[in-house]
């Protein structure tokens, strides 16, 4: 048995179950307009069944425990985590400045360049592919209102 495996399994276990119960509490309503406990039971109902395949995995797996690694397996590689963070602050307090295709692309392409040290072309690409099919999606798409700043469409 891996201990940690069932450990950590039940763990989130109890977690999904809290999520359907708290579910049912709030309602699930008729199927055609889900009430507002709908995707709490769904999520919760996944979570666990998910949990419960890895603690019966952990009893079949049978063998001793995984040996212990390091948390950041590549060295340095908590700059990048922290990077990561910070260029999140900074798509937060920005989105409502620059707008959101401006802001969006910004923070892709600081996010594949600086912390996924992708090159320019692929960078630059993806930043503006997925900023704009982003804003048409939510924008033009689902009419989600979101951060004009400085560049209106």
């Amino acid at each position: 048995m891996k201990s940690r495996d069932a450990g950590s399994s039940l763990v989130l276990m109890i977690i999904g179950l809290s999520f359907i119960a708290g579910g049912l509490r709030m309602g699930l309503g008729p199927l055609n307009a889900p009430g507002a406990g709908f995707f709490p039971v769904a999520i919760g109902g996944l979570f666990s069944l998910l949990s419960g395949a890895l603690f019966v995995k952990s009893f079949l797996a049978g063998g001793p425990d995984r040996e212990k690694t390091g948390f950041w397996r590549e060295e340095r590689s908590w700059v990048r985590v922290s990077l990561s963070l910070l260029s999140l602050v900074f798509y937060l307090i920005a989105l409502n400045y620059l707008g959101y295709i401006f802001t969006t692309a910004l923070f892709i392409l600081f996010l594949l360049k600086v912390v996924g040290k992708k090159g320019w072309k692929i960078s630059l690409f993806m930043a503006v592919i997925v900023s704009l099919s982003s804003y048409a999606l939510f924008r033009m798409g689902l009419g989600v209102s979101l951060p004009k700043g400085w560049i209106s469409l």
